[in-house]
């Protein structure tokens, strides 16, 4: 029973109703790192899932344009061994989609995080008894910033060391805060490993703390939601090393 009708909750406390001002949107985009805790409880409250994923949208747009270029390097090293002018097919359709594909990568991922949210949501109302799609989807939303920071990184390491320098798709794995670094590795193992990133670790440490806030529950049961996401997230890892 609340003791006293007239104060608002303290989760309320955290959000003005246009979703701004006081604990909104964009002391969010800085809680998340400082103080996650605020940033779930918002979440628990109402913000909505659109507006971490439109910084997801616009961020992951210019990562894949920077990608392009990388693509195309590892093309024409020819690994697979095709012919000439196979070769020179393949790097014709790349100039010739790869705007495309930098346009289409925010959808791709949206549908994404729409499946993986989906999952989530099932996997959290299982052990909570509670169920809210929206909140999932603006938790994964919000948590996903520090992978966000973790490709970035990637990908200016990549370029400062100079594209030319690629001699393998191996070399990409050379960019990592894993420790695929100091263990040779492939397949599942790879993959395992790339899931236990400095970065990684720190996206299911705040996952668990997210799905115990929005979900309250305690953290020992969030692990299970947070097991079905690191599950996921292995696929999406050998999945990306099958496409390369």
């Amino acid at each position: 029973m609340n003791d006293n009708p007239g104060r608002i909750p303290e989760e309320m406390e955290e959000i003005s109703p246009s979703g701004e001002g006081r604990g909104g949107f964009g002391a969010s985009l800085i809680d998340i790192f400082i103080d996650p805790v605020k940033v779930f409880r918002r979440i628990k409250a109402g913000l909505p899932w659109w507006q971490p994923f439109s910084v997801v949208a616009i961020v992951i747009a210019v990562i894949s344009y920077f990608q392009i270029p990388i693509n195309k390097q590892i093309l024409l090293l020819n690994e697979k061994g095709v012919s000439a002018e196979q070769l020179q097919t393949q790097g014709e359709m790349m100039d010739k989609f790869s705007l495309i594909g930098v346009i289409a990568a925010p959808l791709v991922v949206l549908l994404i995080y729409v499946i993986l949210a989906a999952l989530c949501n099932v996997a959290a109302n299982l052990v909570s008894g509670k169920s809210s799609f929206k909140k999932m989807l603006s938790l994964l939303g919000f948590t996903a910033f520090v992978g966000l920071i973790e490709q970035g990184l990637k990908m200016l390491i990549l370029h400062m060391r100079g594209i030319e320098n690629i001699t393998s798709h191996d070399d990409l794995y050379a960019v990592s805060f894993s420790l695929t670094r100091f263990v040779e590795s492939d397949g599942i193992l790879r993959a395992v490993l790339e899931s236990f990133s400095i970065f990684q670790i720190w996206f299911l440490i705040l996952f668990i703390i997210g799905v115990s806030v929005v979900y309250e529950t305690d953290r020992k049961t969030a692990i299970v939601p947070t097991i079905v996401i690191w599950v996921l997230g292995v696929l999406g890892i050998m999945l990306q090393g099958l496409g390369g």
